[in-house]
């Protein structure tokens, strides 16, 4: 037993309809690892030569990665829209003359003035595009390929149900395929290698397939090759084929899509408590109306540390024993200072069926008091795991209990059902529960497979998700995948001056006065540190609808609002925010933003028009307040990598900022479009 501090954030879930049978079973599949070039056409003739590659063959579907034809990053040009609409169709043009479908990114700009992004593009073998989707804005529908349902997301995409598990359960996608341009199948530790896609399979019961280029500069981690990783996940779960960072190869499968049973994707679209959410997803995919939804306020959790102590503990086939080793776990937990102790799901009574039912309530109640006295001699929150019977049936559950011996919670497995020898849990709200002031949840084995629970949770304002498990491995890939597999479902939840010389604590309250492009910063930077509310503050409609698209939760029109400084006040709970950002002047303004924040609090300059006036505060305005200066708090080689991390794993916006490019000629039009509001940072190009 180890003691340790988590945070881990969640998630919630989907479950579908009869699934429709598919006019083909096998599906011969070309994936393109490739090192992607700095020219629009020499992109475009790679793309052409593994086309005819790929026919070749007999390849029906050919696969590249996200910004295979175009990837202004790299590029060394800047081809306008009828340039890359010319390449788009020639690729076209070669999937009619091969009678192949073919999958691929590209970076897309909507007129010669705007920023590229990044768009997923499917031709048919009749050279018809069947997609042409946007990263981060829309979610695609379903294609087919022979009469097989497939979903389509581009690298970050995939961390949005709607896109990576939407389309599958509502729409019954038999072939899900990520094309992703940095970290996709590699995620720098062998260990992590394919953790999106591995367990992505065994929650839908499909096939995933990436495809990611390889990248032979260095990436945040210093590591030299990276990228790469492509490969198709069976719908169990394991690997059928894959690549490491091989440079321009192609991957060649016969995919059996009789395997694809969608198993796990029917039972999350049907699960009593998920299948109103789903049926929600449907409505929206098909562009259909849904009833208004009232806005929920996350919880607000206690800023404070938690420590946890996690046992692996090896379960005997007698209660006595088992309780025993509990209630010695239990003091030594205690001894070193843990707040609470974390054992497996049915530790009780170990996972042998026999055991299970051998096991009376009588039986289980007096271990369950044993196990709560321990808890009050020692002061210390336990979870633990045990069968127990409510309303007649037997059920998996995880008991909460408190420093003081209470049962906080008791929670029945929501997934539990599959063997016949519990009956499942119907209610969410048992899930949850306080520790010491911090919004918690806990959840027990299959429930990984619900990605969905630990994402709403995350979005109602769950801080700790405490996860038990009593798994059993026939290998080391198993052990492997399970680990991936719970890892995953706890990835989900939730610079400069906000992250370094503010340090902005998770849920503390931000307020960022003046949404220019050191505002938008402000904002990402607060929303990256797990900051809640988000308000905005500017006296443009345009530019706070802009800070919405950049984290915040709410928005100040200060020249419509009577009173600005109580708005702020009522927002951040009655007591002022605790962080004020202040990107515009003069001291009026300032003085004004000041007064937004509340006792305790810190407000930061980052950003401040000359003035002559050297003050305007009285003597009291100052009383329990910081006022400090944010400008140069960059830690270059901190900040640097994660921030390089955050962009692209789709965290942070980057590409957003930039809202047009003008020739040297027209830099006055550049200019009025920053002071219309119009735009946030356009930038100047010498051709």
């Amino acid at each position: 037993m180890k003691a340790i501090r988590y945070c881990f954030p969640a998630f919630v879930l989907l479950l579908a309809f009869v699934t429709p049978r598919a006019c083909a079973e096998i599906l011969k599949v070309g994936i393109v690892q490739t090192e992607i070039e700095n020219s629009l056409s020499d992109n475009r003739d790679k793309i052409i030569g593994f086309i005819e590659r790929a026919k070749t063959k007999g390849c029906q579907l050919v696969i590249f990665p996200e910004g295979a034809l175009y990837w202004s990053d790299i590029a060394v040009e800047k081809p306008t829209r009828a340039e890359l609409d010319a390449a788009i169709e020639q690729i076209g043009t070669k999937a009619r003359s091969e009678k192949i479908y073919v999958l691929f990114g590209v970076g897309y700009r909507k007129s010669n003035t705007a920023a590229y992004h990044n768009k997923a593009v499917v031709y048919d073998p009749k050279g018809n595009r069947v997609l042409f989707y946007s990263k981060n804005i829309e979610v695609p529908n379903r294609f087919y390929v022979h009469g097989i349902p497939v979903n389509v997301s581009i690298c970050s995409d995939r961390g949005y149900l709607e896109h990576s598990d939407l389309p599958c359960l509502v729409q019954y996608s038999q072939i899900i395929i990520d094309i992703s341009g940095g970290h996709g199948g590699d995620d720098g530790r062998p260990d992590l290698r394919w953790i999106r896609y591995r367990p992505w399979a065994l929650r839908t019961s499909a096939y995933v397939i990436v495809s990611n280029p390889v990248h032979f500069d260095s990436d945040f981690m210093s590591h030299s090759p990276w990228g790469g990783g492509s490969a198709i996940i069976r719908p169990d779960g394991s690997i059928q084929a894959s690549r490491t960072y091989q440079k321009d190869e192609m991957i060649v499968e016969e995919i059996d899509t009789t395997k694809s049973t969608r198993t796990e994707a029917l039972r999350r679209r049907n699960h009593l408590v998920f299948k109103p959410f789903w049926d929600m997803g449907e409505k929206l995919l098909e562009g259909k109306t849904i009833d208004s939804i009232p806005d929920i306020t996350p919880l607000s959790s206690t800023r404070r540390d938690i420590k946890i102590a996690a046992t692996q503990m090896a379960c005997s086939r007698n209660i006595s024993d088992n309780v025993g080793k509990i209630k010695s776990y239990i003091q030594s937990a205690a001894e070193q200072g843990a707040d609470i102790v974390v054992f497996p799901e049915l530790a009780v009574t170990s996972s042998v069926k026999e055991d299970i039912t051998a096991a009376s309530q009588s039986v289980l109640d007096k271990a369950l008091s044993e196990i709560r006295r321990q808890a009050d001699e020692k002061n210390i929150y336990v979870i633990v795991g045990m069968p127990y019977f409510a309303e007649g049936h037997r059920r998996n559950c995880a008991f909460v209990i408190a420093d003081d011996g209470a049962i906080k919670t008791q929670y029945t497995q929501l997934t539990a059902g599959g063997d016949e020898l519990f009956t499942p849990g119907t209610e969410t709200k048992a899930m949850w529960f306080e520790l010491k002031g911090v919004h918690s949840i806990v959840t027990i084995g299959d429930d990984a497979d619900m990605v969905e629970i630990a994402d709403l949770a995350a979005c109602r304002g769950m801080y700790l998700h405490f996860h038990i498990a009593c798994e059993t491995y026939a290998s080391a890939d198993e052990v492997l995948l399970g680990k991936q597999r719970n890892l995953l479902m706890l990835m989900y939840a939730g610079y400069g001056a906000v992250v370094n010389l503010a340090k902005v604590q998770p849920r503390s309250s931000v307020c960022v006065v003046g949404t220019g492009g050191v505002g938008l910063s402000a904002i990402q930077g607060a929303r990256l540190s797990g900051a809640y509310p988000i308000i905005a503050v500017d006296i443009l409609d345009n530019k706070l609808d802009q800070a919405r698209q950049f984290g915040a939760t709410h928005t100040i029109n200060s020249t419509k609002e009577k009173d600005p400084v109580n708005a702020v006040w009522q927002i951040a709970g009655g007591r002022g925010a605790d962080y004020v950002f202040v990107g515009v002047g003069g001291m009026d303004v300032l003085r004004q933003s000041f007064l937004m924040s509340g006792p305790g609090s810190m407000t930061v300059i980052i950003g401040h028009h000359g003035d002559d006036t050297l003050s305007a505060f009285e003597p009291t305005d100052l009383f329990g307040r910081i006022l400090t200066g944010g400008g140069g708090n960059s830690r270059t080689r901190l900040d640097i990598p994660n921030l390089i991390e955050y962009y692209l794993t789709g965290q942070l916006k980057l590409d957003e900022y930039i809202t047009g490019y003008y020739p040297l000629e027209k830099i006055n039009e550049a200019v009025e479009s920053m002071l219309s509001g119009q735009g946030i940072r356009p930038v100047i190009t010498f051709e």
